[in-house]
């Protein structure tokens, strides 16, 4: 993949993204100071702290040796790091995509987004105030105007252009149609207001930087909510709303909230829960919980308490549990949420439920459990195959173990004999089941991507590369599969052309661990591999295995990477500058192989 060429827009929104309060954090013990946070130089050693953080600014400086900046100039100054490399590892980090290709720009230079959404903001604002429909609206539903003033909401008017034609005065077509403003009908057709009869929520992201908006149906409109369309600014994967806001509650409770909707995050906070945050409408994704992690040790889900509900909870769980997060479950009333319990019974009522969170974990453990009186072997055996498939989504061996212990104690049995069952790799992130008793599935078993790898090495459609351009078995996180792959290599060195033969590598892998099982996996997957093709496709892409051997490859140099991160933050905070320079040529050139492409700097 090469390297993007970053814009103005792109690199501000890395800016914007990254926290550097949590950036900082990594090298330096910060304390309160006043709307800051201070800590010793991690530039120089003193014993009087002169490193200053202003997180609303999102600036640093050390008086002791006068340098200063942003989020990248200090991922630079302590990394080592050239400004592009900064600038991908701290938009890795903090969930900002960068496009890809010779010109990561899509829009013309002269086109000013952010000055549109502003005057897209000032405008809803100016439109509630004389708006009876939506100030009653918001009275009905116990919102302030304090706290609709805080969150700066508005309204959009009931009609196909008056946001359009007020504002093109002023703020450029192009520049309003770049922020999610106005829509065309059809190809190149009659512009229209997207935002129509709408109770308006200004979207920020968490530097404070407005990046979109939401807009609430006040009318019989069957899409209740829309948000802005996808933008260079706006993308919902990488946002939380209400998180700005949250920010100083956050860091002091270590502590967030995460509730599904935009009134959800009003009603939490007008309730006094001021950690409150919320996805936008689409399941947690791994970007939105990494941007938690930086900030707090715990979530407690707040998601509604109904079907749908527990679904969500069973979608984010394990995500979040994925990023070190701990995690507890709230348990609403069936049919509540939390602004309608705040409304229904009172703000203490959500207060309660909150504080009275349950372990997540081990509240799906417990649902697994047979019923009371129910111990024949086959609901032992169904308890613990659910349990099981919840155990493998903590990531924490020490944690993990300590629900197993509980969990066997629950079924009745021995800890090795339950444990035995988790032997193998975690997998890859999937739903829990809310079921207490999931059921057999009865279809074809789905190949992981390192199953699919192993399987295709015996394919003689896929196209195999050459030995010295397989990756390092590192990139299997599977021991099986590392185990099959590492045998196979070493037959593949010695093979006169075409991949070796199964019963080569068989013999291979048997000196290699004496797994009989592992080996006889091989046949077993390229029988499936050939299932699978008779069925959907005529055979594998040609080029399968080389995307999947990139994307395993990919995978590994970002995990490497994180640990390299670690160990240079340890280097330097021990004073082994040999080592840290060491670990920071590492490190670039571990980047560098992600983006073959890149040559220079900014």
């Amino acid at each position: 993949m090469a390297r993007a060429r970053l814009d103005d827009e792109t690199i501000q929104a890395v800016r914007d993204a990254a926290d550097i309060v949590a950036l900082a954090s990594d090298y330096v013990r910060l304390e309160r100071a006043g709307k800051g946070f201070k800590g010793l130089s991690p530039f120089r050693k003193e014993k009087t702290p002169s490193f200053t953080v202003d997180p609303d600014k999102g600036l640093y400086y050390c008086f002791s040796s006068g340098i200063g900046g942003d989020a990248i100039h200090l991922h630079m100054q302590i990394t080592g790091d050239d400004f592009l490399t900064a600038v991908e590892s701290l938009a890795e980090r903090f969930g900002v995509r960068i496009p890809e290709g010779p010109a990561a720009r899509t829009d013309p230079p002269a086109i000013d987004t952010r000055g549109a959404l502003e005057a897209g903001r000032d405008f809803f604002r100016a439109q509630l105030a004389h708006s009876g429909e939506a100030r009653a609206y918001l009275a009905a539903r116990r919102i302030p105007p304090a706290l609709a003033e805080r969150f700066g909401l508005g309204y959009a008017p009931d009609s196909w252009d008056c946001l359009l034609s007020i504002l093109r005065r002023r703020v450029p077509v192009a520049a309003l149609e770049a922020a999610g403003l106005i829509g065309r009908g059809g190809q190149g057709g009659k512009l229209y207001d997207r935002f129509r009869h709408r109770l308006m929520f200004p979207i920020v992201a968490g530097s404070g930087r407005l990046v979109g908006f939401g807009g609430r149906a006040l009318g019989d409109d069957k899409a209740k909510y829309v948000n802005t369309a996808e933008t260079r600014l706006f993308h919902k994967g990488s946002i939380l709303y209400g998180l700005h806001g949250a920010k100083q509650a956050l860091r002091e409770g270590r502590k967030a909230i995460l509730v599904e909707g935009y009134f959800d995050v009003l009603g939490a906070v007008a309730a006094g829960l001021n950690a409150a945050v919320a996805g936008m409408g689409t399941a947690l994704t791994r970007e939105q919980a990494k941007q938690l992690a930086q900030l707090v040790d715990e979530v407690v889900v707040a998601y509604d308490g109904d079907e749908a509900g527990e679904r969500a909870f069973a979608r984010c769980l394990p995500v979040l549990l994925s990023v070190g997060i701990t995690v507890r479950r709230a348990r609403l009333p069936a049919g509540s949420d939390p602004d309608s319990l705040r409304r229904e019974q009172g703000a203490d009522a959500l207060v309660a439920a909150i504080d009275a969170a349950e372990d997540a974990v081990w509240l799906l453990v417990t649902r697994a459990l047979p019923p009371t009186g129910e111990s024949s072997p086959l609901a032992l055996d169904r308890a613990a195959t659910a349990i099981v498939e919840i155990l493998r989504q903590v990531p924490d061996p020490l944690v993990r173990s300590a629900y197993l212990r509980r969990a066997a104690e629950r079924l009745g049995v021995r800890e090795e004999q339950l444990g035995g069952r988790l032997e193998g790799p975690l997998g890859r992130i999937q739903p829990f089941s809310i079921a207490a008793a999931p059921a057999a599935s009865s279809g074809p078993r789905v190949l992981s991507m390192e199953e699919r790898a192993i399987a295709l090495l015996f394919e003689p459609a896929a196209s195999l590369p050459p030995p010295d351009a397989l990756p390092v078995p590192e990139v299997f996180l599977d021991p099986s599969c590392r185990n099959i792959f590492v045998a196979f290599r070493a037959c593949y060195r010695h093979a006169s052309g075409g991949p070796p033969a199964p019963a080569a590598v068989m013999t291979r892998l048997r000196e290699i661990d004496g797994d009989l099982d592992s080996a006889a996996r091989i046949l077993l997957l390229s029988s499936v591999l050939d299932d699978e093709g008779s069925s959907e496709t005529s055979g594998p892409a040609e080029n399968e295995l080389s995307e999947i051997l990139d994307s395993l490859q990919r995978r590994w140099c970002k995990q490497h990477l994180v640990a390299l991160h670690q160990q240079l933050r340890q280097a330097l905070a021990a004073g082994d500058t040999a080592l840290a320079a060491r670990l920071r040529t590492e490190k670039n050139a571990l980047t560098r192989s992600l983006h073959p492409g890149a040559t220079g700097t900014l």
